[in-house]
């Protein structure tokens, strides 16, 4: 039995329509698929977000609720997470990373305590005069004058104490990532910090993020000895 020519281009054409059918179909299911798991992703951004401020537990201090704020509504944890846990090759990495961001944290509150000093101080001597009886009794002139090199020094030592210190016998990879990840983690820091006026707050806040950094580094590196 033949098949006439007509009706084999006819069949074709008619396998070729319904294939043709077929992709389109596939293509919109795909395409309302992916419509469908993106405003899914939206809600959900949008419920993670709408949450995150009245979820975050309230502490009787304010120094702790801006610390609260800080670990938890900021990018400051996972970074520091994410750069101490992707030092994988050895611990001793990681330890270097640990005591450079450290050394860098305490290095940024002494320099924050110095200048609130500084601000107080400034505010005490509010004067219109340049001599004046001091605390001795003797004559304290203040005659305000600085030379350029005096300034020069005043300048460099202010851009050393901003400079990131590498710790001398510490591994490089780790000094190198805790280099690369500081500016962030200054920057988060820096946002709560200012906020803290009372002492007692600025006392708390030191205190305690000091504290769990710390205990952060101990869980994480506990969980990456685990894994080894």
């Amino acid at each position: 039995m033949q098949i006439k020519r007509e009706d084999f281009l006819q069949e074709i054409k008619e396998e070729r329509e319904f294939r043709m059918l077929v992709r389109s179909a596939i293509a919109i299911v795909e395409s309302k698929s992916k419509n469908e798991e993106s405003n899914l992703r939206n809600i959900i951004r949008n419920l993670i977000s709408e949450a995150k401020p009245t979820d975050l537990k309230q502490h009787d201090e304010t120094g702790m609720n801006y610390l609260e704020n800080l670990f938890s509504n900021t990018s400051f944890l996972s970074d520091l997470k994410g750069n101490y846990v992707a030092l994988a090759t050895s611990a001793r990495q990681r330890k270097s990373f640990r005591s450079h961001i450290l050394n860098a944290l305490n290095g940024l509150l002494n320099r924050d305590q110095l200048n609130r000093r500084e601000d107080s101080g400034s505010a005490v001597t509010d004067t219109s005069l340049k001599a004046t009886p001091g605390e001795s009794g003797e004559t304290n002139i203040d005659i305000n004058i600085t030379d350029n090199e005096t300034q020069k020094k005043t300048d460099v030592e202010k851009e050393d104490a901003n400079k990131f210190n590498m710790l001398p016998g510490l591994d490089e990879s780790g000094a190198a990532a805790a280099e690369l990840a500081w500016p962030a983690l200054e920057s988060n820091i820096k946002n709560e910090l200012v906020k803290t006026r009372d002492p007692r707050d600025r006392s708390l806040f030191q205190k305690y993020l000091y504290e769990n950094i710390i205990a952060y580094f101990d869980e994480w590196e506990g969980a990456m000895i685990g894994k080894s």
